[in-house]
């Protein structure tokens, strides 16, 4: 009827879009209170570098996001520059079958550099990346997200912005926030037409086959308050708790 019709439209123009597809359209609500990155930054994403006419160019990275047994997936993500090729997933085996899982394809896929989470189970896998990529062009990088933020004394946006250290709770902040950075300028070359450097965007590719799925471990991370002022992301750990009750978002962490 008519009153809903102009209620359908107003929640249109007033909604997030997650929270209209949800309402309106019967799909599942991938926003959060808090989230970093919104749906429609998402979606703007998927095929950018094909809705702007621009090719993948620079270097292959595949990153892996590592886990043991006893629910947790492990992640893997791919990239040719700007351009993400594909995300996907492992479900069984333990931390040592997850890296060969993952190794075997960044070696199938030409990588030119092989990135891990060597924080907690990450640490003890050195080893097993060395010995499998010692005959290798891949290059291999440990990734510490309890770090401090790389260039903790450099501004981290124009001159006059706070520095690095003063901005990120640790170098895991820094990068989900890097990412966030290229969802938004991606959305505003998309959606405003806006002229932005092909390197500074993301394009997800529509061939990723877990889409669906980045999108909901993506656009539920959430932001953690502290009493220093920075901004750190929410652990794994305390999104599995209440009121969040979220999975662990491997593959947005290999992204």
């Amino acid at each position: 009827p008519e009153v809903l019709e102009q209620e359908r439209l107003n929640d249109k123009e007033t909604m997030s879009a997650a929270l209209y597809n949800h309402i309106w359209c019967g799909e599942y609500l991938d926003d959060i209170e808090d989230s970093i990155i919104p749906v429609n930054w998402f979606d703007s994403s998927i095929n950018c570098h094909k809705k702007l006419g621009f090719e993948p160019t620079g270097a292959v990275i595949a990153s892996h996001d590592p886990s043991d047994e006893g629910g947790d997936s492990k992640g893997y993500a791919l990239r040719k520059g700007s351009v993400v090729l594909d995300v996907s997933e492992k479900l069984t085996g333990d931390v040592n079958v997850g890296m060969d899982w993952a190794l075997h394809k960044a070696r199938s896929d030409g990588a030119d550099w092989f990135v891990w989470d060597c924080d907690g189970l990450g640490i003890s896998l050195k080893r097993q990346v060395d010995q499998e990529l010692e005959h290798s062009k891949i290059e291999r990088f440990m990734f510490r997200g309890s770090e401090s933020p790389d260039d903790a004394n450099s501004p981290y946006s124009g001159k006059d912005s706070k520095t690095n250290r003063d901005t990120f709770a640790n170098k895991r902040a820094q990068y989900w926030w890097k990412l966030r950075d290229r969802f938004e300028a991606t959305h505003r070359a998309v959606e405003k037409g806006e002229y932005i450097d092909p390197d500074l965007l993301i394009s997800l590719s529509s061939s990723i086959d877990n889409l669906d799925q980045l999108r909901s471990e993506v656009c539920r991370i959430p932001l953690k308050k502290n009493n220093n002022g920075t901004i750190q992301i929410m652990s794994k750990i305390d999104m599995a708790k209440k009121p969040y009750q979220l999975p662990s978002p491997n593959m947005g962490d290999a992204l």
